[in-house]
């Protein structure tokens, strides 16, 4: 190449050597050195140990030992640090420490450096950067400086920008024949005049080929989208930093291909056909008469280095000009993003126009003068027009009561209870009453109208209102047993309590024993209707729960009979029991549950059976989840049967089998509603076959879950607890308002061998207890001033004044919840009334094993009774 400059190369040059020839190179460097030598200059060679040993040898067959001596070798790896990144810094650094010593000397040096780095990205960037530093640095010292690269080393890219820091630009055959080797005579530089003339020349040229440079610098460096650019025959040139980011392929992978392996490497190809037009055939010279804004685009389906299908707008447009062409350059524009937001805006909107169709409330779209835009079909049913009748016309038309201003004034978003209803008249003049809501329709960030959700809420509103009458009623209901329960508990407690203490006296005649023990039956059968009304009333409230523990199934259903056989016997009837071997022994359920439900379909067996017998059976069925067992009661008698058209009401509340015979029993009609509801809570079902004169079978199944006995704790042996003998003195205060309750309490605990202090009230109950330390406290909930309940906690909060007692509720409250209000309130067990003796005896028993146990009267025990819990708990 000529000379970019005017510039004398004796007095100073910056010399870009591009080599072919690795033999060529090793002359021409040894030719530099020596005829630098010889005119008097000092001389740097910075290259390779291995190049350096061979330019040596050519150097010390023509020069002296004197002239040897100003040559200086400075090996490449060290002084460009290629262990590590290349940085033009370090490079300059040690160029400066290079040349220091020899600052201010009147002697000519001339320089020849082979450059030397490692390949990484963004070497080339620094590789130019290094150059320009180098040039100001060569002009500054008046060096005479060769910078010699491999021609395949560097980019054409990097070439074109070397152009601009270099005065020379040289290949193998251009530099021998320089007068810098010794070899050309002198006959290298041109006249001055020709050289001005020449240099002009040159200019325009370089000037043109800086403008395209610029061009292609901006195309590639500076472009946010993937550049390729290819020489005329379609061979590729140079990437951007942009292709290696969208399609995870390092430049280095390309480089030698041609577009077509480009296009292969990448997967490019077209989109499905008739959707977008096709690529353009590669390795093809653009029309240079086409302007890049005015190139064909086309749209085609990629794949990046990880397997991500990518979107990418294909452009592709010729460099230079027709004259002198300079290859082409592709655009690889990513447009995933973009077609998925186009697609993601299309199911948008064709999710929104499904919502407004099947939308079940009316959807009206309005301007912002409050005109119909657009409607859904709802809207139309509403309003009784279509939507082309309804476009146009103002929304208020419809509007019976309330007005626009309502609806969008008073939105309250989120919360359904705050918006504004109004009345809409459709076009037959009937009135609905609709919950209205609102949102913008925002067109290019401006509010251009709005949407109207209109929700009819006549039949809602109607079901609402007789909803809340419902609960009112249910509470009113419940309230209403939670009274009569109170109150007939506690006349309750004084008539069975005192009678089972007079049937304990002795001296009454056999005809006065008879007639209180009829009145200690009516009062039990009194009590077991209450109770069944509060156990179906729990249940009906869903507020029933099982209380799973691991249980002996064997030793609990023969608890049951137990508690029948007195019956049983006093009939003459045969109760049978029978359980299959492979019947677990222990199972985790609700025992007491199971007895209740047992109890009652035996009892009824037994109360409709006159001879024979009722036999009850235990089998496992098929059909239980993993870790469960499903386990089938057969309850059989031999009665007197049930029509069949009797058995489908069996199970309704308050249905009694003696509404089709003469009425023989008692009850009151809801044992078996209770017991269905159980065995649904334990995810079973029960059902009846009967034959009249034959008999009847009950036949129910109930899912328990077997117990891990991994994770059950291991049992330690337990003394048996001798009974307590329970006259050991407790101070034992009652709280109780009713006076005959006051005096069953008293004369039960008598019996029991307790001593007593009796409080009429809450207060009383607290300042009794600061006084006396009692150990237990019998306390009663409903009473004056202070019920029972604030009187517990304020006991549990104050242990310091009144001690820590054992207190036990004595309540005839016995609905759902109370037991749980009662142990909330800082009490430790719960008795309903009527207070059994013996079910007192044993609280008390309980009571005192647990306070001797401690040591002291610690007051509340952690943890409920293990002991069975009451019917009514």
């Amino acid at each position: 190449m000529e000379l970019n400059r005017l510039v004398s190369v004796s007095t100073g040059g910056h010399i870009l050597y591009l080599y072919d020839d690795v033999d060529a190179y090793a002359d021409n460097a040894s030719a530099y050195l020596i005829s630098g030598v010889r005119s008097g200059d000092l001389a740097i060679l910075i290259d390779s140990a291995e190049r350096i040993d061979r330019i040596r040898g050519l150097v010390l067959l023509a020069l002296g030992t004197e002239e040897r001596d100003r040559i200086i070798y400075v090996d490449a790896d060290s002084f460009y640090d290629t262990s590590g990144s290349f940085h033009y810094k370090t490079v300059m650094e040690h160029s400066g420490e290079l040349l220091k010593p020899y600052e201010g000397q009147s002697l000519g040096i001339r320089t020849w450096a082979h450059v030397a780095w490692k390949s990484e990205p963004c070497v080339e960037h620094e590789l130019s950067v290094f150059e320009a530093f180098a040039d100001r640095n060569v002009k500054g010292h008046r060096l005479v400086s060769v910078c010699a690269y491999q021609a395949g080393s560097i980019s054409a890219s990097l070439q074109v920008k070397m152009l601009r820091t270099h005065d020379y630009v040289m290949t193998d055959d251009e530099f021998s024949s320089t007068d810098l080797t010794g070899k050309s005579g002198g006959a290298l530089f041109p006249s001055l005049s020709a050289q001005r003339e020449k240099d002009r020349q040159d200019n325009v040229e370089r000037l043109r080929l800086e403008a395209a440079a610029r061009q292609l610098e901006r195309i590639t460096a500076n472009n946010l989208d993937p550049v390729a650019l290819f020489d005329e025959k379609g061979a590729l040139v140079s990437l951007n930093a942009a292709f290696e980011r969208v399609f995870g392929w390092a430049a280095q992978e390309f480089f030698g291909m041609s577009e077509n392996g480009l296009r292969a490497k990448i997967g490019l190809r077209n989109v499905p056909e008739g959707e977008r037009a096709p690529l353009s055939k590669a390795n093809l010279l653009p029309d240079p008469a086409i302007q890049a804004e005015d190139a064909v685009r086309a749209e085609a389906i990629a794949l990046s280095e990880n397997g991500e299908v990518l979107n990418v707008l294909v452009t592709e447009f010729a460099l230079g000009d027709e004259e002198n062409p300079a290859g082409y350059a592709v655009i690889y524009r990513n447009i995933t993003d973009f077609r998925d937001s186009e697609r993601k805006l299309q199911e948008s909107v064709e999710r929104y126009t499904s919502l407004k169709r099947h939308n079940h409330d009316a959807v009206f779209s309005i301007d912002g003068e409050g005109r119909v835009i657009n409607t859904n079909p709802a809207a139309q049913t509403l309003i009784g027009l279509t939507t082309e009748e309804m476009i146009g016309r103002p929304f208020s038309e419809w509007l019976a009561e309330g007005t626009m201003d309502d609806i969008l004034r008073n939105h309250v978003a989120g919360d359904e209870s705050l918006r504004p209803t109004v009345r809409i008249r459709n076009v037959d003049g009937h009135e609905f009453e609709v919950l209205t809501s609102t949102a913008p329709i925002i067109v290019g960030g401006r509010n251009v109208g709005c949407y109207i959700l209109a929700k009819d809420i006549t039949e809602h509103k109607r079901l609402l209102i007789e909803k809340q009458a419902a609960e009112e009623m249910n509470r009113a209901k419940s309230d209403f047993l939670a009274v009569m329960s109170h109150e007939i508990r506690t006349p309750m407690n004084g008539v069975i309590t005192l009678t089972q203490l007079l049937l304990e006296t002795e001296g009454l005649t056999a005809e006065q024993r008879e007639y209180v023990e009829v009145i200690r039956r009516s009062g039990d059968s009194l009590l077991g209707i209450i109770n069944d009304i509060l156990d179906f009333s729990k249940i009906e409230a869903g507020k029933t729960e099982l209380q799973l523990e691991p249980m002996n199934l064997r030793e609990d259903v023969a608890r049951s009979f137990d508690i029948l056989l007195a019956d049983s016997r006093a009939k003459k009837l045969e109760l049978g029991l029978s359980i299959t071997p492979h019947v677990p022994e222990i199972v985790v359920g609700d025992p007491n549950k199971l007895r209740q439900i047992l109890v009652n379909l035996v009892g009824n067996a037994i109360k409709y059976t006159e001879e024979g017998g009722v036999f009850v059976s235990v089998d496992l069925e098929e059909g239980a989840p993993e870790g469960w067992v499903r386990l089938h009661f057969r309850i059989r008698d031999t009665g007197m049967g049930i029509p069949e058209a009797h058995t489908e009401h069996l199970f309704d509340p308050f249905y009694q089998l003696d509404n089709f015979m003469t009425r023989k029993s008692e009850g009151s009609g809801l044992g078996l509603a209770i017991t269905k509801k159980l065995i649904e809570l334990m995810h079973g079902t029960i059902g009846v076959r009967s034959k009249l004169g034959e008999g009847t079978v009950f036949r129910f199944s109930i899912d328990m879950q077997l117990p891990d006995f991994d994770e059950m704790p291991e049992e330690t042996a337990e003394v048996a607890e001798a009974p307590v003998d329970v006259a050991a003195p407790l101070r034992i205060l009652v709280a109780e308002d009713n006076k005959i309750n006051q005096l069953v309490m008293e004369r039960l605990l008598d019996r029991l061998g307790c001593e007593s202090d009796i409080a009429e009230d809450g207060i009383e109950a607290l300042t009794l207890a600061e006084r006396s330390r009692y150990e237990v406290i019998l306390m009663d909930v409903r009473m004056p001033r202070m019920d029972g309940l604030e009187a517990a906690r304020r006991i549990r909060k104050a242990p310091e004044r009144y001690g820590k007692p054992y207190i036990i509720a004595v309540t005839a409250n016995a609905m759902p919840g109370d037991r749980e209000r009662c142990l909330d309130a800082g009490m430790d067990e719960y008795m309903n009334k009527p207070v059994d003796s013996k079910r007192l005896a044993e609280l008390l028993s309980e009571a005192e094993a647990q306070i001797r146990h401690s040591g002291k009267n610690s007051g509340k025990i952690i943890g409920e009774s293990k002991r069975t819990t009451e019917k009514h708990d």
